[in-house]
């Protein structure tokens, strides 16, 4: 068994979105899970929807939904069905908690690395916009209130 990853092990700084976080194929298959009213969800099932778009092998898509459980972004159990066994997914985290687990992580790595520059560049980039430097204040103003606390 291969060793668990963090659910964001790399950056794409072109990405918008998700797809800052996710490749394209990997992001299609997360978003079929995460709209998908039926949970957990097979390998042969958000193969059936991927392929209604474009030809994909069926190994494609079950070796990309073992890497995204290996980078603990899915989570698995194995269920026996009409098939035999077979892998059942869900994910480990909504759209939105996945959104602020993927920033929570590259900006820890950015503050652990360049610290100071990180802290200056974000308080630059607000202060360009009123609303966003009011929302920095407010934010450090609750901060400062609960460490006080």
């Amino acid at each position: 068994m291969s060793e668990k990853k963090k659910a964001v092990s790399q950056y794409n700084v072109e990405g918008k979105e998700l797809q800052a976080f996710l490749g394209p194929l990997e992001l299609s298959i997360v978003e079929i899970i995460w709209c998908s009213e039926k949970r957990p969800i097979t390998v042969r099932e958000v193969f059936e929807v991927l392929t209604k778009e474009k030809p994909l092998a069926y190994t494609t898509v079950m070796n990309t939904m073992d890497r995204l459980y290996d980078k603990g972004v899915l989570d698995r159990r194995v269920e026996k069905g009409k098939g035999g066994i077979h892998h059942v997914y869900w994910p480990k985290l909504e759209r939105q908690n996945f959104k602020e687990a993927a920033v929570r992580t590259v900006m820890s790595s950015l503050m652990e690395n360049f610290g100071d520059l990180v802290t200056n560049c974000l308080i630059e980039k607000a202060a360009g916009n009123d609303e966003k430097l009011n929302a920095l204040k407010e934010q450090l103003e609750k901060i400062e209130k609960e460490k006080r606390s």
